[in-house]
């Protein structure tokens, strides 16, 4: 096999640094002032390109910007990142961020500035920003068969009266492009408006999603999420490599730096990464 070769051409990437620069973007997080979270005080965070990577050791803080970026947002709720326990968590009534969001609706031309406060045992948040965000936990990387959810599944008295569906054409574009395989025989089976459950195969044979390799269904449901995903969503994922081999791990950003300039309101992305990743350019943190 010989060397990667990127797919990202270097006019994509400038074109999505000046659409930043230029504000050209309906809603996007352009920085945020951890003024203190956990091991953070004062610490600026901006978001220069529309797909960001954290990059560090374990403990470095990478959890704590996805989270920090999350919490702008009305549809997410601030114990999802940053729960307080009564034993330990004396501190966190000290905690408090600040942002400088592109919020066009409200402001066409400026900036607006919000924050986030943690008071009297509760997070406070002024005049929350109304956004689609799609987060991307570790808990897309368990396996089917150690998912709860998924265990009525596995009896033969499960009564599902719907019938599966092929993929949309692009996320099976995309996601044959990651994975480096043909999915146009795989099929999703709409459980309930918030439940899904894929089923491989290749016109021969099928199988369920139990019988996925490591880090399949994570792509796919990943990529499906991204392509349904509404206008100016904000796409957060934690620890983007589990589960991926190397390749598998640079197409996916690559796909991420695609769907930044063809769905041009989804701004930005913000992954995670172990230290000494390498990639193709973007904004660091």
């Amino acid at each position: 096999m010989g060397p990667y070769q990127s797919e990202i051409r270097d006019s994509q990437v400038r074109e999505l640094l000046q659409k930043v620069k230029a504000n050209n973007y309906g809603s996007y997080l352009r920085r945020m002032k951890l003024l203190k979270v956990r091991a953070f005080q004062n610490e600026n965070v901006e978001f220069d390109f529309p797909v960001t990577a954290l990059i560090g050791t374990n403990g470095g803080g990478k959890s704590t910007i996805l989270g920090a970026a999350a919490i702008a947002h009305k549809s997410i709720r601030p114990a999802l990142f940053f729960p307080k326990s009564f034993i330990g968590d004396e501190t966190m009534s000290e905690w408090g961020i600040s942002y400088d969001i592109v919020q066009k609706a409200k402001n066409p031309t400026q900036s607006v500035q919000r924050s986030a406060k943690f008071k009297r045992s509760k997070w406070v948040r002024d005049d929350l920003i109304e956004r689609p965000v799609l987060y991307f936990g570790i808990q897309r990387t368990v396996p089917a068969g150690e998912r709860r959810e998924f265990k009525k599944f596995a009896t033969v008295n499960y009564p599902f009266s719907g019938k599966p569906t092929e993929l949309i054409a692009e996320v099976q574009r995309q996601v044959a492009k990651v994975l480096g395989k043909d999915v146009s025989k795989f099929q999703h089976a709409a459980i309930s408006e918030s439940q899904s459950f894929y089923v491989g195969g290749d016109g021969n044979i099928t199988y369920s999603e139990f019988h996925f390799g490591a880090g399949e269904s994570s792509v796919i449901r990943m990529v499906s999420e991204i392509e349904a995903a509404p206008a100016n969503a904000l796409i957060l994922i934690e620890e983007i490599e589990n589960g991926l081999h190397p390749v598998a791990v640079r197409r996916m950003v690559e796909y991420l730096m695609d769907v930044a300039g063809r769905k041009s309101e989804l701004a930005p992305v913000v992954w995670t990464a172990p230290a000494g990743f390498k990639w193709i350019p973007a904004g660091l943190c």
